[in-house]
């Protein structure tokens, strides 16, 4: 009996050893996945856009009904913020769109090398900030 407990410890020696390899997911919950974690910077972003544009109109009014040109400038400058926000919310939807359409084509890859080639054109063609014409 001695033996097979023994024999038994050792096992499980072994057993608690050995690395546990990750679930493979599929090409859908990876994607998923991308796109949950890039929604709270977008909300963030469309945040910031509603709070330039709010802040700047009320010191606009503001500087307006009191007659002081330096406020009303100030809230033009505070509005003009709005753009930078929206154009990076805009650049987040672009590339959450762009993840999305990549699902399909790598659901039906046969090899890795295929799926490299299609993520390296992805990556060099839409998602970097160049316009299609390479400038």
């Amino acid at each position: 009996m001695s033996d097979l407990d023994d024999t038994k410890k050792i096992l499980d020696q072994m057993r608690s050893s050995i690395p546990v390899l990750p679930e493979v997911r599929s090409a859908k919950e990876v994607i998923d996945q991308v796109i949950a974690e890039n929604q709270i910077p977008a909300y963030i972003l469309y945040g910031f856009a509603i709070i330039f544009v709010l802040v700047g109109v009320f010191v606009v009014v503001w500087g307006v009904l009191k007659g002081i040109t330096l406020s009303t400038a100030v809230g033009l400058i505070s509005s003009s913020l709005f753009w930078p926000a929206m154009h990076s919310a805009r650049r987040t939807r672009k590339e959450n769109i762009a993840i999305r359409l990549l699902e399909a084509p790598l659901s039906r890859v046969d090899t890795a090398k295929e799926a490299a080639e299609m993520l390296r054109r992805l990556v060099n063609e839409i998602l970097s900030d160049k316009k299609p014409d390479g400038k």
